[in-house]
């Protein structure tokens, strides 16, 4: 009897180790008590390298939190949210309307948070001698009215346009605050990513494209053109984080995710780590994209609340 009752008690003690160790176990990283789960994130490929760079980051922080990353663009990423494919959206624009709509439809409450800020970088082979351009002068280059370097002060030397597919959430916002809503020149090369773009300019002489501002900081064989509002006013680069910021860099914008509702479990973690200034914003910088401003972060921090 004796030894049956000393049995009884190692096995109860056994059973109380076990459950002490799944405790620790569910509380280590970050700690939260969330048993390991996944976080699916779709969208701008302008985002793809910022993103994965965030996503891994944060797992060596919160190892309980799988973060996957896929592009395809801005578009494509809201239309997986809006078909509850995936948690989370990226895009380099903001939601649509008619995506708002559609969201709606579907039964989502999409929340946006502004995550970074972009700006819009316009490349040239290392070996123009086009400095600037005035916002007209671009506009006129992608909507095919300007054909020749030697329009804008250049070489005598035809331009090779490279741009975005159509559903980048950066060809949407070029071709807005660009174009104006014009269309571009037929004869633009539609690139799916911005490394592809830097690769081409990188190999033609008369090459132009517009990228994210975090595929140029460590690419050679280009020049980052200084952009003008008018020929009168003064000419300024996206690689100048205070022009950017205040709005003076023309083609500035931000960087959104957006969830299909209040974020809460993994979501909030993961967005509460991205706004983090010391945390995702740092990352941000570091891939070389800008964190937003302390106002902006403030006010989307609030809505994680």
């Amino acid at each position: 009897m004796e030894k049956k009752t000393m049995m009884i008690a190692i096995a109860v003690v056994a059973v109380i180790l076990i459950a002490a160790m799944a405790g620790a176990l569910l509380m280590d990283n970050g700690g939260t008590d969330q048993p390991a789960t996944t976080v699916k994130q779709k969208g701008s490929d302008t985002m793809l390298e910022l993103a994965s760079a965030w996503a891994e980051d944060f797992q060596a922080y919160d190892g309980n939190v799988s973060v996957e990353i896929s592009g395809g663009g801005s578009g494509t990423g809201i239309t997986a949210l809006i078909a509850k494919q995936v948690d989370v959206a990226q895009a380099s624009r903001a939601m649509k309307s008619s995506e708002w709509d559609q969201a709606i439809a579907a039964g989502l409450d999409p929340v946006e948070f502004k995550v970074a800020v972009d700006g819009i970088a316009i490349i040239t082979h290392q070996s123009n001698t086009v400095s600037n351009l005035t916002i007209a002068q671009l506009r006129g280059i992608y909507n095919g009215t300007i054909t020749n370097w030697n329009q804008v002060g250049g070489p005598d030397l035809s331009i090779a346009l490279y741009g975005r597919q159509s559903t980048s959430g950066t060809y949407a916002y070029f071709q807005e605050h660009v174009l104006l809503n014009g269309a571009y020149d037929v004869g633009m090369n539609q690139m799916t990513g911005n490394a592809a773009i830097v690769q081409a300019v990188q190999l033609n002489e008369g090459g132009i494209g517009y990228v994210g501002i975090g595929y140029v900081s460590s690419a050679s064989g280009i020049n980052v053109l200084d952009i003008k509002k008018d020929d009168s006013s003064p000419a300024y680069s996206p690689l100048d984080k205070d022009a950017v910021l205040s709005g003076q860099y023309n083609i500035a914008r931000y960087l959104y995710l957006y969830t299909a509702q209040d974020p809460e479990g993994a979501v909030w973690q993961w967005l509460n780590w991205i706004l983090d200034a010391n945390k995702g914003q740092k990352v941000a910088e570091q891939i070389g994209f800008y964190a937003l401003p302390s106002d902006v972060l403030e006010a989307q921090r609030a809505k994680l609340l």
